[in-house]
């Protein structure tokens, strides 16, 4: 088991920081609490979660035109 950080896992998804913790704090991704505010994550579940992810389409505002 590989255990990341919110930085690492930006990095490894290629995302801004800012969006891993979107996905932290309305629970969409898979992470562990270490104390109050330290987030880790294991790094197969995150594969696990990006592979279920294939084919999903995300819109913002409620704007379901593309």
């Amino acid at each position: 088991m590989q255990i990341l950080t919110r930085q690492q896992v930006a990095e490894y998804l290629a995302l801004p920081v800012r969006t891993v913790d979107y996905y932290v704090q309305t629970k969409q991704i898979p992470y562990s609490l270490i104390g109050k505010r330290n987030v880790r994550f294991d790094k197969d579940k995150i594969d696990e979660w990006f592979k279920s992810r294939e084919g999903v389409e995300y819109r913002r505002n409620g704007n379901t035109n593309k």
